[in-house]
């Protein structure tokens, strides 16, 4: 599965195997019979039922006669959780988990409340021990991998994702989880083909997919692959399926057709939406489109015909039997073939009652068959047969306004009029609530498009209307959340993500933006600024948002994440002084951020203060420990001081975080040569350079270490290859350049390592060794003067290095070795 994560049987094979491992691992002890069994059972059925209230009530009561019960403690703890109320719910999982702690399901259960609580490390620890005593516990796996994928434990997460789709290959959420993984790491190709899986599986009671952060992955990966025309189709189905506007869907299917004008599916995808939206004749065009590309694509002649059953019904039928022909499986094809034979007159009702019972054959359970089937024997004159098949679709789908009308039709045409009066007036009530319930829709859907384009008072307004008419919504309740937390009212925000959990407990990102917002707002800062501000900062317009992130401390002294992102812009312009000073402000209103820990340690790291930065990293560790970058920035401030066994194992602890962290790798390879571990350098280089290569990234430096390794152990061919390899990822490496010239010179090629040490020298004007060499090598060519004239420049690159060092020293010494109070920072 790691090598090939499309692979069936591996995934059927390895779900089979952790069936296996669980049914040998020792059962949990029954639980001793207890007076209050009877509560607990009558608990038990009301959460079954979705009944929060009344379960809450009846596991309270049980545990009033036996709180030693730890099933009891473990589902009010759960049902708590549903209904919002963390800290109850941790009081009473930890009580499970400490009654019985050999409950897989407890552990799951505290796991997930605790990482909602923002005890992300410790909530990681119960699932895995959830997963340890129940290694069949599939809702444990999915949510495990997850977590381990926002803690950027990339490998382990694809792990654990992949099980859960082995033990629960109906769940879509768990694909499309998987799929942001494979993004993260890099892999687009693996990514599409996850989220196609989750597309296509079908399941109302599992998770609700992450659609959200499915298309911010995609958008985040198109700009380094613009080209990529599967992609666009991919984002324009996850869009769909997020409901966003049917425009902005569109523009994602046409650009991959203009990429690839031979795209049947995106042309295909492209009919869809234009026909819903009731633009026939150009669905038509692109159906006709895609068959002419692709002429033995059973989908898209099964949505030509449907789409042609009302103009066309004669063509309808040839394009819907082609597409059976090629999918038999297809039913939503031969169920539209019925539908074309009963709308064209050549063929009579007797084709489509036979082509209707053949669906019902296939599929007994499907009741748009049943209803169709029940009106076609109606209007042959076989009213009681009509009345038995549409009793079946009332039965299958008890709100379908149109079987409980047509039932009482057929109902009256039998003579049996108190039954069809009733079928009757239950169809009206239905109509008037199915009134209600497009209406909400369509509000939902205008609303979705205002939200998109940043219309948050008419986007409000929708969802609000929504909610009149369709109280119990909790799509509409969620949205609206949404929109008043961008509009910066957090306590409004709240209740309408409280209401949307009371209607929906799996709403998962409700639950979230819940605690979030419950939690000390110690920010105070703009929600819809901050995302302005963070599109200059992902497009590296730094010089241009410092002046808007200044104006916008001065109106929000307060805003902790302001002062963060204008130390971070003026950071990212080496603008040491004033970035540490925003920094400091910010850590004075949120120590607790990571984040700006890390800048300011490395702000300091720049000017020399070495001792203040490691303490800024190790208090960045502190608050996220998951954090592969900060182990990575404390090693390499080990490294600058010669520490090389302490930075080893930051390296390796950041390895440990992210095993795929090719910086980190190309770390640790330098401090394992520096400790004389010439085999394990080597092997860390050659990791970098191959996941680097996997990911088709242009990072050099491994190559560029390898080379210098070879250089120094006198092996010039091997630090040539390596060069060179180096200098076709990035042909401005100085590095690269500096290494092929040393490996030249070492092979007596003297004039061509003067070229590439003047290349190198072109490219970093600032790096003394290079002069150093050059003048080396003039020498034994006999060029003394140019020789000279190398030396010089290496003499004086080495005097400014100094005193630049002494200044570092002197600031250092300057700013006293005791540590300064967190509220004193400079």
């Amino acid at each position: 599965m790691r090598i090939d994560p499309k692979f069936h049987e591996a995934y059927y094979a390895l779900g089979l195997a952790l069936k296996q491992q669980a049914a040998s691992v020792r059962k949990p002890r029954q639980p001793v019979a207890s007076l209050a069994d009877d509560l607990y059972k009558r608990g038990q059925q009301a959460a079954l039922r979705g009944d929060l209230r009344e379960a809450e009530r009846l596991l309270s009561e049980t545990l009033s006669k036996d709180d030693s019960q730890a099933e009891a403690q473990n589902l009010l703890g759960f049902v708590l959780g549903q209904e919002g109320d963390l800290p109850s719910a941790l009081v009473h999982l930890a009580r499970a988990v400490a009654l019985r702690p050999d409950l897989s399901d407890s552990h799951y259960n505290f796991g997930v409340a605790l990482w909602y609580s923002g005890s992300r490390t410790k909530g990681i620890s119960e699932l895995q021990e959830a997963v340890r005593l129940d290694p069949a516990a599939g809702a444990s796996y999915a949510f495990l991998g997850a977590a381990l994928r926002d803690m950027g434990q990339l490998e382990d997460a694809r792990r654990d994702l992949q099980r859960a789709i082995a033990l629960l290959p109906a769940f879509p959420a768990t694909y499309i989880d998987l799929g942001t993984v494979f993004l993260r790491t890099g892999n687009l190709d693996k990514a599409l083909a996850q989220f196609e899986a989750g597309l296509n599986v079908s399941s109302s009671s599992s998770p609700t997919p992450d659609w959200d952060m499915a298309v911010a992955g995609i958008r985040e990966a198109l700009p380094a692959m613009p080209d990529r025309a599967e992609a666009h189709n991919m984002l324009g189905l996850l869009l769909g399926r997020k409901g966003a506007d049917s425009k902005v869907i569109l523009a994602e299917f046409r650009e991959a057709v203009r990429l690839r004008p031979d795209f049947a599916d995106a042309h295909n995808n492209m009919g869809l939406v234009l026909a819903q939206g009731n633009e026939d004749q150009a669905a038509i065009a692109e159906f006709r489109e895609a068959l002419r590309i692709r002429p033995d694509f059973a989908d898209a002649h099964a949505n030509l015909g449907t789409t042609l059953i009302s103009t066309d019904s004669r063509e309808a039928v040839l394009e819907l039997g082609k597409a059976v022909a090629l999918t038999p499986g297809l039913l939503k094809a031969q169920f539209n073939l019925a539908v074309a034979y009963g709308a064209d007159p050549s063929y009579g009702p007797a084709k489509e009652i036979e082509q209707l019972r053949k669906v019902i054959v296939t599929e007994p359970t499907f009741a748009p068959a049943h209803l169709n089937l029940g009106k076609a024997l109606l209007s042959d004159g076989k009213v009681e047969e009509s009345i038995g098949e549409l009793r079946e679709a009332v039965r299958l789908e008890s709100q379908n306004t149109r079987a409980h009308y047509q039932l009482g039709l057929a109902l009256a045409r039998a003579g049996r009029k108190d039954e069809a009066a009733s079928e009757l007036q239950k169809s009206r009530e239905l109509a008037a609530s199915d009134n209600r319930k497009q209406n909400a829709d369509l509000d939902i859907a205008e609303g979705r498009g205002a939200l998109d384009k940043g219309e948050l008072d008419q986007a409000a307004a929708k969802f609000r209307h929504a909610l009149e008419l369709q109280p119990e919504s909790s799509d509409a309740e969620h949205l609206l959340g949404v929109v008043l937390e961008k509009e910066g009212d957090a306590q409004g925000a709240s209740a309408a993500y409280r209401k949307a959990l009371e209607l929906n407990p799996g709403d998962v990102l409700a639950r979230e933006r819940v605690q979030a917002l419950s939690r000390d707002d110690v920010s105070a800062d703009d929600p819809q600024r901050i995302t302005e501000f963070e599109s200059y900062i992902r497009a590296g317009r730094f010089q241009e948002v410092e002046s808007l992130l200044a104006a916008y401390v001065q109106e929000h002294p307060k805003a902790s994440w302001g002062w963060y992102a204008l130390g971070y812009s003026l950071f990212a312009q080496r603008k040491v002084g004033e970035s540490i000073q925003a920094l400091a402000k910010s850590l004075q209103l949120n120590n607790e951020n990571a984040e700006a820990h890390k800048i300011l340690g490395r702000d300091l790291m720049f000017i020399g203060r070495f001792a203040a930065a490691q303490t800024e990293f190790e208090q960045g560790i502190r608050y996220d420990p998951q954090s592969a970058e900060l182990h990575f920035n404390l090693g390499k401030l080990f490294s600058v001081q010669d520490n090389w066994i302490a930075a080893r194992k930051e390296f390796e602890a950041a390895l440990r975080i992210d095993p795929s962290y090719v910086e980190g790798l190309d770390a640790l390879g330098f401090a394992q040569e520096a400790l004389g571990d010439g085999a394990g350098a080597i092997a860390s280089y050659e990791k970098a350079i191959a996941i680097n290569e996997a990911r088709k990234g242009k990072f050099v430096s491994a190559h560029v270490n390898l080379s210098a390794f070879y250089n120094r152990k006198g092996d010039s061919e091997k630090a040539l290859s390596y060069a060179r390899a180096a200098q076709e990822l990035d042909p401005k490496s100085d590095g690269a350049w500096f290494q092929q010239a040393k490996a030249m010179e070492a092979q007596g090629r003297l004039t061509a390592a003067v070229d590439a040490l003047n290349r190198a020298i072109s490219l970093n004007a600032r790096a003394s060794s290079y002069y150093y060499v050059l003048a080396q090598v003039y020498r034994r060519l006999g060029k003394v003067e140019d020789s000279r004239k190398a030396l010089d420049s290496f003499t004086r690159l080495e005097k400014e290095t100094s005193d630049v060092e002494e200044m570092r020293r002197n600031l250092a010494n300057r700013s006293g070795n005791p540590p300064q109070p967190k509220s004193q920072r400079d």
